[in-house]
């Protein structure tokens, strides 16, 4: 791509990464997700994560590929069963082993967005009730402590929380993921102690190194009304708060940055007896999501109250052919580019995912990787828009 071919040219300074998760990619390890995926009929494929895509020995490589890729940042998780795989008992070797992955980030000059909790709990903190039990924000504390004292500082930026909103919704709301407990109290008691796990962990984190930035990732969507009526709007607007910004609200004092991972638009009818979604779906992903790259960009704006930084954490789809990844990309950073000509201060990209990997209740069906993955020989291989996502990278703009 040539400089003149550049329409979207992004700040000075920006990052731009590729994302992943410890359970989803690393395999061999025993967890509340583990234990769950065993029951039948618990993921639509019949698969369990097993060795996944055997990232926990092949780091190194896969840190390889996000260089390849002109990323300057890559954004990866700690499992916590490995590192307090019995309550108190912390295991220094594991440890090490994410203190290698820092290392080996650092060598290659990306930045590395380290995640502390993606969802998968020890199995002792399952069996205590996990995020219902009324000391869990303490026992999450516990891990942050001893993560930071072996890390010092050579983690700038830190990202507490995957998605807590969604993980409850699924788990306490719906019903569908491992606990299975469908409750509206119970849903709420989450959150609570959530919201309370990542204060506390915010603290911890700032008392070890004063400079780091702390956030979570936050799903926030793009909400908008069908009819433009005056129930729609209203019943919207009140959806779109409480999803978009409820948590945010609760926690915005313990903010240093907003990661934002965005992947729906919802397009409400709204009534008396309820909601129906009447998205178009013109262009969709192989999991049925409906792609609306201009949601980006309202959601974008929507953050900016916040007056903070704002790092896209995840942005991405299903799509095992690779027909639709490269204008996904595209689209959504040109959006996001408005955005930031508009005043909102956005310093990052990281695109969902670096590789295939498990995808929690889906199984391995879903393709969201820049690179595909032979989940039997662990050969990692470039799609075709993992190259365009280089050259944007490298470029700084699209």
């Amino acid at each position: 791509m040539a400089e003149h071919e550049i329409k979207y040219k992004f700040p000075a300074g920006f990052l731009w990464g590729t994302a992943t998760s410890a359970h989803q990619i690393e395999g061999g390890n025993e967890n509340n997700w583990t234990e769950w995926e065993r029951k039948q009929g618990k993921i639509k494929d019949g698969s369990i994560s097993g060795r996944a895509c055997n990232s926990y020995e092949l780091y190194k490589e896969d840190i390889k590929l996000a260089k390849e890729l002109n990323n300057n940042a890559y954004r990866f998780g700690i499992e916590w069963s490995r590192i307090e795989p019995q309550r108190g008992k912390f295991d220094k070797n594991e440890l090490r082993h994410y203190q290698k992955v820092i290392a080996e980030c650092r060598r290659n000059r990306l930045e590395p967005f380290v995640t502390l909790y993606h969802w998968t709990q020890p199995l002792w903190f399952a069996k205590m009730g996990g995020w219902l039990n009324k000391q869990s924000p303490l026992m999450f504390r516990s891990y942050i402590e001893q993560v930071v004292r072996f890390f010092g500082s050579s983690v700038t930026f830190w990202c507490t929380l995957n998605e807590p909103m969604i993980y409850a919704y699924n788990s306490y709301w719906l019903g569908k993921w491992t606990p299975q407990e469908k409750s509206f109290f119970k849903f709420k008691k989450v959150i609570k102690n959530l919201i309370a796990a990542h204060k506390l962990a915010y603290f911890v984190l700032h008392e070890r190194n004063s400079r780091c930035q702390v956030s979570i990732a936050k799903n926030n969507q793009c909400f908008e009304p069908y009819l433009d009526t005056w129930l729609n709007i209203m019943a919207v607007n009140f959806i779109r708060n409480y999803w978009n910004h409820s948590f945010l609200n609760k926690i915005k004092n313990e903010l240093d940055y907003i990661g934002l991972n965005y992947y729906f638009h919802n397009l409400l009818y709204v009534s008396l007896q309820g909601y129906v979604q009447m998205n178009e779906n013109k262009i969709i992903s192989d999991m049925g999501w409906e792609i609306y790259p201009r949601g980006i960009y309202e959601v974008l704006k929507e953050l900016q109250e916040y007056r903070l930084p704002i790092y896209i954490l995840e942005n991405g789809l299903a799509d095992a052919r690779d027909e639709k990844r490269a204008d996904l990309i595209r689209e959504h950073l040109r959006y996001a580019h408005q955005a930031i000509t508009e005043g909102v201060d956005v310093r990052g990209y990281c695109h969902w995912s670096l590789m295939d990997n498990f995808e929690w209740a889906d199984g391995y069906e879903p393709k969201f990787g820049l690179h595909e993955v032979d989940f039997k020989t662990f050969k990692r291989t470039a799609r075709p828009s993992a190259k365009i996502y280089s050259e944007i990278c490298k470029n700084n703009g699209v």
